[in-house]
């Protein structure tokens, strides 16, 4: 159990429980449970430690393992792009263009990605190295990669004999004869990422298939076997693991033994690099209760051989549940630390994990085992729940006490259910239907408005083990969530942490909050608009470095960054306007899902973000299969840049 500094005054709750969505589908509405007996396979089961305040008897059940369907490797399987439009050219300032809806329009290189409106766009910088291209490799939507340079800034796959840089479709690194569920099926909640320990670009999916009648579940993961994207020699190596046999029954399967949907739904998958394996995480829903949150999952992957190409050993894993009568779950959406400094773990530190804790209804005096539903009293908590995974497996919840929040556009406005976390509006969003807490607002899909996540962690938890003199010694997680600012209006803001870790030990070392002048919530001083999308990561020095998106009536959503330097105590530095949007995204609530802020392995002071924008508004409803519909005109910026240079 984390202990918080003296300085931080808070006290706190347990959980929120909210309508979930899947990856790539419609939101949907929480129903009453009735109660029902959950079997899991497996009958291995530990008691989930006990929490400070009240909370839902989770348990976890596992190992489970199952062995990879086949390894596959491909040699330069992307085509690169040699002519001059390639090879020339430099940053704009700090940022180019990075993966857009439309590219190349009207030309033989045209792109165009009408795969859906969440595009999860994130992504991973490589080193630089003497005598070698160096790049940034970004990912979006279910099945797209392009890599940039990173001295010109410039896009370097293409197709075969290509003289313009275009998007690739990343299934071909999955064998159709081998691997025809990764090669043939669409992804959801893609991470790219750069694995530290062995200089590897790993990208991570999850795919859906149908077999034997049932909806399944494989997950694929590609190693590169070089930092340099570029090179005629690199390979990468890709591996399926289906899923069936670590995912539970879900209570309708009776044991996995009848129906379409057998198992949980595998959502919101997560990736990070330990000393000791790629662990993933994903949240478990139930696809026969509305996609209601059972728990979570976590689990191992073989990095050694993943990474050399070699046959792997099983993938193992162990799942986090709560009761049925007790669901939601009000701890979903675990974030998996990822390495982002040139030193690691020590020997035999745990993997570490780490979800907010939405608001239980404690308050309401019916036993914490729910979420909270007040529409009267703003619904908060005050926990995070840490989990672990050592040499017992996975472990946890333990509970760290942070300063109290309510989860952002936390819409209690039906009755006895928490309805979705949709209320963060644009200029073309109706004013009238920004509501205060308790009532229905935009989020009830009245008119245009965004997703502000706010029942999650946002990507990445960063893991960092820094030395300096004067400045940061230690082990230190980095990590950040969308929390409610003012209940008049439901304006968001972000709300961040820094965490001590110590052979699994967490305590809260920086907390964010609405009043602090030290360490405030990153949020506008006007309470005009909304802040979402948040992304943190420190540098070698320990300054945090913050992406975000803001949006509201009076301005388009856009990207901006800034730093909190170490140990400053006078908050943020001014916030950098990456690019200001001129459009809105009017025909989803679904807003880039993800944003990115990584530091570059070479130097390990450069940050990169990556954000979502619009210059012409998404309005499209129809014959979306062509770009002149507008159904999809998101574009994505990246960007980077050094304390005082100049961020």
């Amino acid at each position: 159990m984390g202990i918080a500094p003296p300085y931080l005054s808070r006290a706190v709750i347990p959980q929120k429980a909210m309508q979930k969505r899947i990856g790539k589908g419609k939101p949907m509405q929480l129903k009453n449970w009735a109660l029902i007996v959950f079997l899991l396979a497996t009958p291995v089961v530990s008691i989930a430690a006990t929490c400070s305040g009240d909370c839902q008897t989770g348990t976890i059940s596992g190992p489970y393992t199952t062995s990879q369907v086949a390894q596959n490797t491909t040699t330069a399987p992307f085509a690169i792009c040699h002519s001059g439009t390639c090879t020339s050219g430099n940053w704009n300032g700090t940022s180019i263009e990075g993966i857009d809806a439309v590219q190349n329009l009207g030309n033989s290189y045209q792109f165009y990605d009408n795969q859906g409106p969440n595009i999860d766009a994130n992504i991973a910088v490589g080193p630089t190295v003497s005598g070698q291209n160096g790049q940034v490799l970004e990912w979006v939507n279910a099945s797209y990669v392009q890599a940039f340079d990173k001295v010109t800034g410039q896009p370097i796959f293409t197709k075969v004999g290509g003289t313009t840089a275009i998007p690739q479709n990343v299934a071909v690194l999955w064998s159709s004869a081998t691997q025809p569920e990764c090669n043939q099926n669409l992804s959801g909640n893609v991470q790219v990422i750069f694995d530290r320990v062995d200089n590897a670009f790993v990208i991570s999916r999850r795919v859906v298939y149908t077999g034997a009648g049932q909806r399944l579940s494989a997950w694929c993961i590609a190693a590169s076997s070089d930092t340099d994207l570029s090179a005629p020699t690199t390979q990468w190596y890709a591996y399926e693991y289906k899923m069936a046999s670590v995912i539970p029954c879900t209570p309708a399967s009776l044991n996995c033994t009848t129906g379409t949907y057998q198992h949980y739904f595998p959502d919101w998958p997560r990736i990070g690099t330990w000393s000791n394996g790629f662990y993933v995480t994903f949240d478990l829903q139930d696809p026969n209760q509305n996609y209601t949150e059972a728990g979570i999952e976590a689990c191992q992957l073989d990095r050694a051989n993943i990474v050399a190409g070699n046959p792997t050993n099983p993938m193992t894993c162990y799942a986090y549940t709560v009761p049925a009568a007790q669901r939601p779950s009000l701890i979903h959406s675990v974030d998996v630390a990822d390495i982002d400094s040139p030193a690691g773990p020590l020997f035999g530190e745990p993997e570490y994990f780490l979800a907010i804790v939405n608001p239980s209804n404690g308050q309401q005096g019916l036993g914490g085992l729910h979420p909270c539903t007040s529409q009267t009293t703003a619904c908060t908590s005050n926990q995070l729940a840490l989990f672990t995974w050592g040499n017992a497996g996975f472990v946890g919840p333990s509970f760290l006490t942070v300063n109290p929040y309510t989860p952002g556009c936390y819409n209690t406005s039906s009755s006895n259910q928490v309805i979705n976390t949709y209320c963060v509006p644009e200029p073309s969003t109706n004013a009238s239907t920004v509501g205060g807490y308790g009532r229905a607002n935009c989020g009830n899909y009245t008119t245009p408005c965004l997703d502000s996540l706010g029942d999650r962690m946002a990507n990445r938890l960063t893991y960092n083990r820094l030395v300096s003199s004067g400045g940061p010694n230690g082990e230190f997680l980095t990590a950040s969530h969308v929390v409610t600012e003012s209940t008049s209006n439901m304006r968001t803001g972000i709300r961040y942490y820094i965490l001590n870790v110590n052979n699994g030990q967490a305590s809260v070392l920086v907390n964010s909050s609405s009043t602090s002048k030290a360490t405030p919530d990153m949020q506008d001083p006007r309470g005009v608009q909304f802040f979402l999308m948040p992304s943190t990561a420190l540098d070698q020095n320990g300054n945090m470095g913050l992406t975000f998106t803001t949006s509201g009536t009076g301005g388009h959503p856009a990207i901006w960054f800034s730093v909190l330097p170490w140990n400053s105590g006078n908050g943020f530095k001014a916030a950098n306007l990456i690019v200001q949007g001129a459009g809105d995204q009017q025909n989803n609530d679904r807003f880039g899902q993800y944003a990115a802020t990584v530091i570059d392995s070479s130097d390990h002071l450069t940050f990169y973000g990556l954000g979502e924008y619009f210059n012409t508004n998404q309005s499209g409803t129809g014959a979306c299969a062509t770009p002149s519909s507008k159904c999809y005109t998101w574009q994505t910026r990246i960007f980077r840049g050094q304390v005082g240079n100049p961020f």
